[in-house]
């Protein structure tokens, strides 16, 4: 008998060493209460793990999403633990939150980097607790739920660098996840290519092996969601299979990607240099570069630029 679980997992698709093993680490956890953090790169799929946790855990709640850094701090305790009647300015009625709506559920919160400090703090009383108050309520409320949350970003760099609190992080990180990205997973790519096919076009279209090779061979910055773009235009412009001319056809409509590179590895490169030149030392390297430290945060966090001190210990802090 096929399970809501095991459907999760089929949508995790890839017989690669490292999507079998991960497939195995969610079956293993899925039925524990301990909270999962997710790591990968940007369209990696890191919500499809979340779902394949929840489903496999046979939990009889609902599975509610979020992302944290579409909320403001206000938006945030709004969102999370909703308000009563009157507590501000247009609150006509109550509003039921997402942490009341996950109660016996799973509540998956994607990324967890960029919550403020603020925003941290109220996080973490929600998940020691299990309690929280609605904005204008006078009484705390309880919610038991399943916590998912996912980044993609060095978390532990957030936190030498003040911008995450670390107790937060052995919260969230009671089991860390970690997908890998399309590069590190050639062999999947085919596989991936055919099923996308069919999702997004809605019949079987045959992928040629020298179409399927090229695919393979490619640069992916934008990892399975690219790809699977990139699937639903050659899709639209295939009859029942797609060759190397209509696929190089629908590369040649897609160059953002190229493109993008292109310009990015120069500052990439000019960007860890600098860094290796100060010692990793940001406030230096800033200056260095003529930029705001905050700019170089961020630069730092696209590129995913990690110093090697803390690349080669992940995550030492969330397993003590």
């Amino acid at each position: 008998m096929t399970t809501a679980g095991d459907v999760a997992l089929s949508a995790l698709i890839g017989e690669s060493v490292v999507m079998r093993e991960m497939r195995d680490l969610i079956q293993a956890v899925a039925r524990t209460p301990l909270p999962v953090l997710v790591l990968g790169p940007t369209g990696s799929g890191k919500e499809l793990v979340a779902r394949a946790i929840h489903a496999a855990s046979a939990s009889q709640g609902s599975l509610v999403c979020f992302n944290a850094a579409a909320l403001t701090d206000s938006m945030f305790e709004d969102t999370l633990f909703g308000h009563v009647r009157g507590a501000f300015t247009g609150a006509v009625s109550d509003h039921t939150g997402l942490l009341a709506e996950a109660d016996g559920g799973t509540l998956f919160a994607d990324e967890v980097a960029s919550m403020s400090i603020v925003a941290q703090a109220k996080m973490l009383r929600a998940i020691e607790t299990g309690e929280y108050r609605a904005v204008g309520a006078q009484r705390d409320k309880r919610s038991r739920f399943r916590l998912v949350s996912a980044a993609n970003d060095d978390m532990r760099l957030l936190v030498t660098e003040k911008r995450f609190r670390s107790d937060l992080l052995h919260r969230l990180a009671g089991v860390v996840i970690e997908v890998p990205s399309l590069a590190e997973r050639r062999g999947d790519i085919p596989a991936l290519a055919r099923h996308y096919l069919t999702l997004e076009s809605g019949r079987d279209l045959t992928l040629d092996d020298d179409a399927a090779a090229l695919l393979a061979q490619r640069h992916w910055p934008g990892n399975v969601r690219e790809l699977r773009h990139l699937m639903a235009l050659v899709a639209a412009l295939s009859d029942t299979r797609v060759t190397m001319v209509a696929l190089r056809r629908a590369l040649s409509l897609r160059l953002e990607s190229e493109i993008v590179l292109a310009i990015e590895m120069p500052e990439r490169r000019e960007l860890s240099d600098a860094l290796e030149r100060h010692g990793w030392d940001t406030e230096s390297a800033a200056d260095e570069l003529g930029i705001h430290r905050t700019t170089l945060y961020r630069r730092m966090k696209r590129y995913r630029l990690t110093p090697p001190a803390l690349a080669s210990h992940m995550y030492d802090a969330a397993t003590q």
